[in-house]
């Protein structure tokens, strides 16, 4: 790290990545810093810098000397396993400071030399009580899978036999084949007829047991019941998914035109991967493309972008968070977004290049004889190709991994289908038309009772555009990538906005594109 960069670091503050400590002279207190940083996801320890103020207070040599040796003895002695940190000087402005870095921990939960588990909370650290948070910790290091665990009170009798067939069938054909069964015999097929096809000294529990699909004792993985279930909802509540199409652009909104009902999600992956696409369907705008009377529409985001992405949620996401994907639809924007963030040693770019480490090992191996997936990491590169406006967010703060798919502006001057101007009132399902949600009883709009996230600091009166402009009038030389950064939405969103406000007059660009600053003209 040179001086420029330590300026950089200090002039954004403490943060969950960045501590600063005027001196250090605890080891324990220093080990539970450590801790907390190993549990979460790395960062860096400056010593001689003020907490309070970002203020350089430089050490002296034989600071530095003690600094480093209790920094190391921390690391040694108060960690639990130990860890290895990196030291470095640096002088900015003729002062001396000692930048300590912090891997990503690989054999999570560390603890602290009395039996502590610490993690990052913001810019502080907490201590972990929870069970399903040390669960989390085991399974991003790749000690754990949740979809191995066994769900309480299941049994054979809660799987659908239709489900299981066609998996049976689409996992073993070629034996199915080789016993004389068609795909087309399925549903006049038996269960014990499939299982003699392609074990003959097999029962389907010993079959399901083989496959970590049932525990010895007879009840369901998680991964059964998600793949094979009747009813996920009835175990695992919270394992559904929740889709708003909303009038505006903020989930601080009260309108929508469009609600996933939760009684089209009592089923398994397959039914709700099946009532999500329907939902994203009807509520996507579409064009005619060719002159021709009967020719197919097509819509403003390829059907195969979200059939890449919906699949990757349902089988990537953290199922040891007890959350719900969501699928967000705005007028400028559509959003997927996942419990758990990327697993440990994927990055938003290794995810572009098709690097994927499974979360749920089980349903990695198994989803693709029921959902359309392929397993081998290349959903992601095949939506991106097929739809470039698409951006990833990584939140570590709210433990979300958020796709972003961007709505364009173009599209909207030559869709001819209008969405209604007053979303509809009621309880029911929405009827659909071809491409547009069809407003139905009541004309005053619905309202959304219980808000699906938090809004953030911002209030719900705020537009996007005033908080542009409030963050470029605190720091004009802000970059559109740094404002993306700072509001948590997409720097394609950003983008058309920034667009937007300049065409209106209302800020301008003046000096080059990394040198210059943004006027505001308001």
């Amino acid at each position: 790290m040179d001086a420029f960069e330590l300026k950089h670091l200090l002039r954004q503050g403490e943060s969950t990545f960045m501590q600063f400590k005027e001196r250090v002279n605890d080891a324990y207190k220093v080990g539970c810093e450590f801790v907390a940083f190993s549990n979460a996801q790395g960062g860096r320890l400056i010593v001689g810098v003020s907490d309070k103020t970002g203020e350089i207070k430089g050490l002296s040599f034989r600071e530095i000397q003690e600094t480093n040796a209790l920094l190391s003895n921390a690391a040694s002695e108060n960690v639990k396993p130990a860890i290895l940190i990196e030291t470095e000087i640096v002088c900015l402005d003729g002062q001396n400071v000692v930048v300590a870095t912090i891997p990503k921990g690989k054999d999570k939960p560390y603890k602290d030399n009395k039996g502590i588990v610490w993690t990052k909370n913001g810019a502080d650290k907490r201590k972990v009580f929870s069970n399903d948070e040390l669960r989390v910790m085991l399974q991003s290091c790749g000690g754990l899978f949740a979809d191995k665990d066994e769900v309480d009170n299941t049994s054979y009798s809660d799987i659908s036999e239709p489900i299981l067939k066609r998996f049976l069938y689409e996992k073993y054909t070629q034996e199915c084949i080789n016993a004389g069964i068609k795909h087309t015999d399925l549903q006049e097929t038996t269960i014990e007829l499939l299982v003699k096809a392609i074990e003959p000294n097999f029962t389907i529990d010993k079959l399901l047991k083989n496959l970590n699909l049932m525990t010895t004792n007879g009840c369901l993985t998680l991964a059964g019941l998600l793949l094979l279930g009747k009813n996920i909802l009835k175990y695992r509540p919270l394992f559904t998914v929740k889709g708003i199409s909303f009038v505006g652009n903020t989930i601080a909104g009260t309108e929508y035109r469009d609600k996933l009902q939760d009684r089209e999600l009592e089923t398994n992956l397959l039914g709700q991967y099946n009532a999500t696409m329907s939902f994203i369907n009807r509520n996507l705008r579409s064009i005619q493309v060719d002159d021709e009377f009967n020719s197919l529409p097509q819509l403003e985001i390829p059907q195969s972008v979200f059939v890449e992405l919906l699949v990757n949620a349902f089988i990537h996401r953290d199922y040891y968070q007890n959350a719900s994907i969501k699928v967000f639809i705005f007028d400028d924007r559509i959003e997927i977004v996942s419990p758990g963030i990327l697993p440990d040693s994927v990055t938003e770019t290794a995810l572009k290049q098709g690097i994927s480490k499974p979360r749920n090992q089980l349903l990695f191996d198994n989803a693709r004889f029921l959902l359309p997936y392929t397993g081998i990491g290349s959903g992601i590169i095949r939506a991106i190709q097929n739809y470039s406006f698409i951006s990833f967010e990584n939140n570590y703060n709210t433990e979300e991994f958020k796709i972003i798919m961007l709505r364009l502006k173009d599209f909207n001057s030559v869709t001819p289908q209008k969405i209604e101007d007053t979303p509809q009132k009621t309880e029911d399902t929405p009827q659909k038309t071809e491409d547009t949600p069809q407003k139905t009883g009541e004309d005053t709009p619905q309202k959304i009772e219980d808000t699906p996230q938090k809004t953030g600091e911002d209030t719900p009166q705020k537009t996007l555009s005033d908080r542009i402009l409030e963050t470029l009038a605190v720091d004009p030389k802000m970059s559109q990538k740094q404002i993306s950064e700072k509001l948590g939405i997409s720097f394609y969103t950003v983008k058309e906005y920034i667009n937007k406000l300049k065409s209106e007059g209302l800020i301008e660009r003046v000096g080059s594109a990394k040198g210059g600053f943004w006027k505001l003209k308001i």
